[in-house]
């Protein structure tokens, strides 16, 4: 997990998931924060996995885990406020590529 202080708050979820820019891949959507949906603050990290996604929660706390740990592995080059929603075909994924895939997509962002 992320400590508190890089964490979406409650208050800012919502804004940024209905105001941010998405970017899609067939594993994985991410919306980044845009310069005028998200309040003062203006950072933090979030990773949901639904119940649609994996059934059992043990499957989706591992996927969790490692979306989390190839974030925190990239953190140099995160935007300030990032939500990330795996979809079903990323349970199945290595670690290695769970982070290549984030940082194809991370780049996407950049552009």
């Amino acid at each position: 997990m992320f400590p508190h202080k890089e964490r979406i708050s409650r208050a800012e979820f919502p804004i940024l998931s209905k105001t941010g820019r998405r970017v899609c891949s067939p594993r994985f959507n991410i919306v980044v924060e845009t310069n005028n949906g998200v309040s003062a603050r203006n950072h933090g990290y979030s990773v949901v996995v639904s119940k649609k996604v994996a059934r059992l929660s043990v499957t989706r706390h591992r996927l969790k885990r490692q979306v989390v740990a190839a974030l925190k592995s990239l953190s140099n080059g995160l935007p300030a406020a990032l939500i990330v929603f795996p979809r079903v075909s990323a349970v199945d994924m290595d670690f290695k590529d769970i982070k290549a895939e984030l940082v194809t997509l991370l780049s996407k962002i950049r552009k």
